[in-house]
């Protein structure tokens, strides 16, 4: 007893005095808080992101463990292998009946739906999922109840749950809301209930409403999606069942998905070696894990080197901190106090300095956290109802590993002080060997600072890559606008009103042209096999499969930004009834259909139908990209006749072309279609580039986090390169002026300070360099068109650091030629 109490009073004595420390070097304080804030904020940042994609399961599941993501993979017909979370309604009832799963649950990516009528309405993230996956998940509403599997068939009355989040923005939490009518989109819904806070199902996406998927699936698609097993439009997730295996679970639901297809891979039209993959229900540890989450990885090392770098500097102030005071540490070891208690007190002083520095990067993670998550990752879903339970451990172990690395070192070169010299020299001594530390921290800040510069700069140049990349169309001044109708009406009624809002379009000041299609690039394609044409005996497949077929109006090209090469355009006499079937080809289809002729005149039979009427080829038309930044050029096959029996319907976007910058239309573009039909319930006009912009979000988040971080260690690394310099000079004034008594000028002395920050630097970045190097192999599959080790970003890098180099020292400099030599001289 009297041990512990003698320990928790010495403990108080050096908490207090560390206190004492502190206060009375405000600056020096603030400067250390300041710094370890920013490293354990950032990683704090970064692991809450690594936490939600790599680690923690979507909320509310009841054993997540149990719980697997259904996914196929198969050979396509390019040769390829794909990895695909989309199945079909058939296999979904095939998956529904095996032993393996105890519960099966299907269910759609979030999909924009309109919600109310009106200039009320509002787009709305909505889900279609299967009634069993609340069940199979455990998850219990917060009002009312969910829907029932009597209410997932087709022609049941439409329900619907929202999210807690959507209903309190939306419905201000009124409990009296069950019970109420929605409109969703084509159809009205009854409310039924509320899921809790955080729910998105399996995935992370963000999630406003959920609705039975049978009742919208028919109402939207009819009833083909019973039976295709052609059509993989949904996702499903299954709990396995006592005693069940992961392994065992994909052979079975391999069989049922192979049987079901047994006269397809009979007739080789499938692929005989498919399988289902049976993965973990946090997406990214399964087999296809998002390119956010692979660049999150990396990033999660990169906040690791941030704080890494971080302390460092707090070790090298608190080692010039401790050289400064060596005269006081000798006197009071002198007075008796033992190198254990003296040690103690520096270990004390880190931690607590290291606490307060967390107390900060709860400050910095609010901050940061909030506009990573809002900008760069959109599509997930975070919790901001504090830190988890593992976040807050995370940030407590770093913030103590953050202490004893700052104060270990300092501690223990303290306690080592040699009393004679330290009282007779006043801290002049230790110029020679005990700095060598310092200046090995100041090496290794510079080898790290430039493997972060050195991603940052390999990302950015990915980013710069894929901004360049011509698409073949000018996605910066283009804009899709959609149209959402009061009712279903008739295909003819809706593609009279697009017609309409063409005309009217075409009239607003900025447009520079105007044209309906089928198909709207980055976000729907369609392909309808190889066409058969006339004296042509074989047509070659193209890699990416098609060619892909879309409908187009007069004004399409135009819009687009799309060259006729040869032949002529859209013209409106095509839409004339009795016109003849006419199309126009993509250069890379003509290429490869007609290589030694031209493809203007030929004639091609569309369709299955062996009495198919000739559509002529009047024109060709350049490429440009289908849904990727990454692809081959694609075969497009473009119908002018709006009639043509293989693409039914009406139109399903206007793609409208700008003089100027989208922005500043958009809005007169919607109020404009807006007003051209009561019919009209809702436009969504978007600018083409932030479609092309989702395909981006990997390097933009990689980009933008290395630049950060890269750019908060070069700052910390130069500060550190600052302070000792700095405190060097003071520490050699005696030397120094000894050397400008002897006739040392201005410019020698400069040098002589210069020389040190720029060997120190020069050393730390070839190490630097070399780690860079050896990890560009392993960032090179994130990075776009950019090599792991492009030479301009390595040397662009290298200069920057010298010039810091140069820039941190040349204020010590300075100082170092103010030092009066006869003052030097006097206080030997």
């Amino acid at each position: 007893m009297r041990e512990r109490s003698e320990f928790l009073e010495g403990t108080t004595r050096m908490i207090m005095q560390a206190v004492r420390r502190l206060r009375r070097a405000p600056g020096f304080t603030l400067s250390v808080v300041s710094i370890l804030g920013l490293g354990i904020g950032a990683n704090a940042v970064m692991f809450g992101v690594v936490e939600r994609l790599l680690l923690s399961p979507p909320q509310h599941i009841v054993d997540s463990d149990e719980v697997q993501l259904l996914h196929v993979r198969r050979v396509i017909f390019n040769g390829d292998t794909s990895v695909e979370q989309a199945i079909t309604w058939p296999d979904f009832v095939d998956f529904s009946d095996l032993s393996a799963f105890s519960a099966t649950a299907g269910y759609t990516n979030p999909h924009p739906q309109t919600v109310g009528r009106g200039s009320e309405a509002t787009p709305a993230r909505t889900v279609g999922a299967s009634a069993t996956l609340f069940s199979m998940l455990g998850v219990q509403p917060v009002l009312g109840r969910f829907y029932s599997e009597n209410e997932d068939r087709p022609g049941a009355t439409p329900t619907a749950v929202l999210a807690e989040e959507y209903w309190v923005r939306e419905f201000a939490s009124d409990s009296l809301v069950v019970g109420r009518t929605l409109d969703i989109g084509p159809g009205s819904y009854t409310i039924i209930g509320v899921a809790p806070a955080g729910f998105t199902g399996v995935q992370l996406a963000p999630v406003d409403i959920w609705i039975p998927i049978q009742p919208y699936q028919t109402a939207i698609n009819g009833d083909g999606w019973k039976t295709n097993r052609g059509w993989y439009w949904l996702q499903a997730a299954a709990r396995l069942a006592p005693g069940a295996t992961v392994e065992a679970a994909s052979a079975e639901a391999t069989a049922a998905h192979r049987g079901g297809r047994a006269d397809m891979i009979a007739e080789d039209r499938y692929d005989e070696g498919a399988e289902i993959v049976v993965a973990p229900v946090i997406a990214a540890r399964g087999p296809r894990p998002s390119q956010e989450a692979q660049v999150a990885q990396w990033l999660a090392g990169v906040s690791l080197v941030v704080l890494l770098i971080a302390c460092f500097n707090v070790a090298n102030l608190l080692l010039a901190r401790a050289v400064h005071t060596k005269r006081e540490i000798a006197v009071r070891l002198t007075l008796g106090i033992s190198r254990r208690r003296l040690m103690g007190e520096f270990l004390v002083e880190s931690l607590i300095l290291s606490g307060l520095g967390a107390a900060a990067a709860v400050g910095v993670s609010r901050i940061l956290g909030g506009t990573i998550h809002q900008v760069l990752l959109p599509g997930v879903a975070f919790s901001d109802v504090g830190m988890s339970g593992r976040l807050l451990l995370f940030t407590t172990v770093a913030t103590v590993v953050a202490g004893l690395l700052t104060g270990i070192v300092p501690a223990v070169q303290a306690t080592r002080t040699e009393l004679a010299g330290a009282l007779r020299s006043g801290g002049r001594d230790v110029v020679g060997g005990r700095s060598k530390t310092r200046l090995l921290f100041l090496v290794g800040q510079a080898a790290l600072s430039v493997v972060l510069l050195v991603g940052a700069g390999l990302f950015v140049q990915s980013m710069r890559q894929a901004e360049s990349l011509d698409l073949g169309f000018d996605s910066n001044r283009l804009i899709v606008l959609s149209l959402e109708w009061n009712e279903t009406l008739p295909a003819e009624e809706r593609r009279a009103v697009y017609e309409a809002v063409t005309e009217r379009i075409h009239r607003i000041p900025g447009v520079r042209s105007a044209g309906l299609t089928y198909t709207v690039p980055f976000r729907s394609s369609i392909s309808l096999g190889q066409p058969r044409v006339v004296g042509v005996d074989s047509i070659p497949k193209h890699h990416d499969g098609g060619p892909y077929a879309n409908k187009v109006g007069s004004g399409y090209f135009e819009a687009m930004g799309l060259t006729i090469a040869q032949g002529r355009g859209t013209e409106a006499s095509d839409d004339a009834e009795g016109a003849p079937l006419v199309a126009i080809v993509s250069a890379s289809m003509a290429a490869a259909i007609w290589p030694t002729g031209s493809a203007v005149g030929a004639c091609m039979m569309l369709g299955k139908d062996e009495a198919a009427p000739c559509t002529q080829v009047v024109g060709i038309v350049e490429n440009h990209h289908r849904l990727k930044l990454v692809e081959e050029d694609p075969h497009f096959l473009y119908y002018l006749n709006q009639g043509h029996p293989e693409l039914e319907g009406p139109p399903q976007a206007l793609m409208v072309g700008a003089n100027g910058e989208p922005s500043e239309i958009i809005d007169l573009v919607r109020q404009e279609a807006r007003a051209t039909s009561s019919q009209i319930r809702f436009v969504s006009a978007d600018a083409m580039s932030d479609y092309v912009e989702l395909e981006m979000r990997s390097w933009k988040l990689g980009a933008a986090m290395f630049t950060v971080f890269g750019a908060l260690a070069l700052i910390v690394a130069a500060w550190g390169l600052y302070s000792v310099l700095a405190f060097d000079v003071v520490l050699r004034s005696h030397e120094l002026g000894v050397r400008a008594a002897l006739g040392a000028g201005v410019p020698q002395i400069v040098r002589l300070v210069l020389r040190q920050a720029i060997s120190l630097v020069a050393l730390g970045t070839v190490i630097g360099l070399a780690a860079a190097a050896w990890i560009g192999g392993f960032i090179q599959p994130l990075l776009f068109e950019t090599s792991g080790r492009d030479p301009l970003t390595y040397g662009s890098v290298a200069v920057a650091l010298l010039l810091v180099a140069a820039l941190a020292g040349s204020l010590p400099a300075w100082h170092a030629t103010r030092i009066d030599p006869r003052e030097a001289l006097q206080s030997d």
